[in-house]
């Protein structure tokens, strides 16, 4: 199993960006290697409905807005780390 953590915000220029991308990688890999890849997106956004709206646009799971306070200080935003039970990779 491989779990990709995406660092991510509505309001972040690359993020949008970078977001439709790694969506079409994640929905291939999905269809090759079905429930051995996860990604979860751990927002930055400032606001429920910023959240709610940006989430709509991602096939994956999500912390929720509710509980976004439990995640670690970031000091970069529009990060992707692939953790996976040997490593983990920024």
């Amino acid at each position: 199993m491989v779990t990709g953590l995406y660092f991510s915000a509505h309001w972040c220029p690359p993020c949008r960006g970078f977001t439709p991308d790694l969506a079409k990688f994640y929905t291939q890999m999905k269809q090759k290697v079905g429930d051995k890849i996860e990604i979860v997106f751990i927002s930055s956004d400032r606001s429920e409905a910023d959240w709610k709206g940006y989430f709509a646009e991602m096939p994956w799971l999500a912390i929720p807005f509710s509980a976004r306070d439990i995640k670690v200080p970031v000091f970069r935003i529009c990060l992707y780390v692939v953790a996976d039970n040997q490593c983990c990779y920024g």
